[in-house]
Parts: C-alpha cells; sequence; structure tokens
C-alpha cells in the first residue's frame, strides 16, 4: 500500500466515488465528494469501502450518469491543493463523448465539452477560469500517459 494514496471510497449514501485527501502535516486522510460545479451535497460523505454492485457510474471528465470506457495512467497524478495533496492513482471512468478527445489527445477539445456541459449558471469570466483549473488537471492527465482498459 502507498503511504501516498489514501484507499478508494465511496458515499455510502449516494454511491458516488468520494475523493481522498492526505494532509500534508500529519498524513490525516479525508473523504469528500466531487467537486463538482452546480451541484451542491445534501448531505456529509459517507466513506466505506467500495461495492462495485452499487459504484455509480459516473464521467470523471463531465459528470455524465453513462460511462462506456476507463482510463489508467501510467504513472499518478499529484496535485496540491492548499493543506491537501490530492493523488489520482484510480482508473478514470468516461463517457462516450469524453473518451473521443482523451484518445485522439485533443485536450483544448475535451475542455470545450467539458466546460459547457457544466451544470449551474457560471458566467463567462466563472467558466474561464473552471477551464484554468480543469486545464491543469487534465495536463498533468495527459503527461501521466493514460491507456484505455474499457469499461469497469
Amino acid at each position: 500500500m502507498d503511504f501516498l494514496i489514501p484507499e478508494q471510497r465511496m458515499c455510502d449514501v449516494c454511491c458516488v466515488p468520494l475523493n481522498g485527501y492526505r494532509g500534508l502535516t500529519f498524513g490525516d486522510v479525508s473523504y469528500r465528494h466531487p467537486d463538482w460545479e452546480g451541484v451542491t451535497w445534501d448531505h456529509d460523505a459517507a466513506p466505506v469501502p467500495v461495492d462495485p454492485q452499487r459504484l455509480a457510474s459516473i464521467c470523471d471528465f463531465c459528470s455524465s450518469g453513462r460511462t462506456v470506457t476507463a482510463f489508467e495512467t501510467v504513472k499518478a497524478i499529484v496535485m496540491i491543493q492548499g493543506p491537501y495533496t490530492n493523488v489520482f492513482s484510480d482508473p478514470w471512468d468516461a463517457c462516450e463523448r469524453c473518451a473521443v478527445h482523451i484518445r485522439r489527445r485533443t485536450l483544448h477539445l475535451l475542455l470545450d465539452r467539458v466546460v459547457a456541459v457544466l451544470p449551474g449558471d457560471l458566467n463567462r469570466p466563472q467558466r474561464r477560469e473552471r477551464r484554468r483549473e480543469l486545464k491543469a488537471l487534465y495536463v498533468k492527465f495527459f503527461a501521466a500517459e493514460p491507456i484505455e482498459i474499457g469499461k469497469r
């Protein structure tokens, strides 16, 4: 088991995969719902081990509920967000429309798609800021050499 990578968990209430964070100072682990634009969670995360029978199938890129494939990266992706280190090492689920851009390595078309379907009522500056944040993550995703592994 890698010390930096928190174990994968899902929410016992809504069956959505949770994001695991490890504190920089004490190494404490916490789990939170994904930070999806326009989505307000009506409950706190209730982390439990992943049950494949109950796990919700959600595109890790655009949040669509219809995934068709998954991509695994050769290298782990590490991002520091405030006091937490987020390590992305699990396969990334993708819907058909996002998968096309990932296979072709068309970063800007993937960003265009994801930003276009963001829920909520973000104004133009907010969309630009969200695109900038996603671009930083997706550049690291492509640099980590994603390989299509098929449906999980």
